[in-house]
């Protein structure tokens, strides 16, 4: 074998493992990144879900002690009635955010969960769900039946 031969098969052999060396270490970025990328949208979900609930868990309290009628027609009622409805959606996009987009860890929904079947055991609560839910809507929360976010 000749000696250009010999050069040639060795500088293609050492392009070949170059090559390989940078796929790894571009995958490696790659996938470290992602992980980065994830648990910071994450962080910010959870930030932002976190915020929103603590400013309507006073409202979700005084429905539960004072036992208001959510389905009443007197103005306190349809304010507190609005914050009920706000949670909800709260609750539907902590839901979408886990079902169907996964961005949010199953431990994190799990306590979540468990929240949102506390509040719903409020009677006033139970019955403005049961309200909103009637002919399909549900659906204006991402759920397949209307019995997914508290598994009744």
């Amino acid at each position: 074998m000749s000696d250009t031969l010999k050069i040639t098969i060795t500088l293609s052999i050492t392009s070949i493992l170059l090559s390989l060396i940078g796929i790894c270490i571009t995958k490696y970025y790659l996938k470290h990144s992602k992980k980065i990328s994830d648990d910071q949208m994450l962080k910010q979900l959870f930030t932002e879900f976190n915020q929103r609930y603590n400013e309507l868990n006073d409202y979700l309290l005084e429905i539960e002690l004072d036992k208001i009628n959510l389905l009443d027609d007197n103005d306190k009622s349809k304010a507190f009635r609005k914050k009920a409805i706000d949670y909800f959606n709260l609750c539907a996009e902590e839901y979408f955010w886990h079902k169907h987009k996964e961005r949010i860890d199953p431990v994190i929904w799990k306590s979540w969960q468990e929240g949102i079947r506390y509040w719903f055991d409020v009677p006033a609560i139970k019955s403005l769900w049961k309200e909103e839910i009637k002919n399909n809507g549900y659906l204006s929360y991402y759920l397949n039946d209307e019995d997914e976010f508290f598994n009744i």
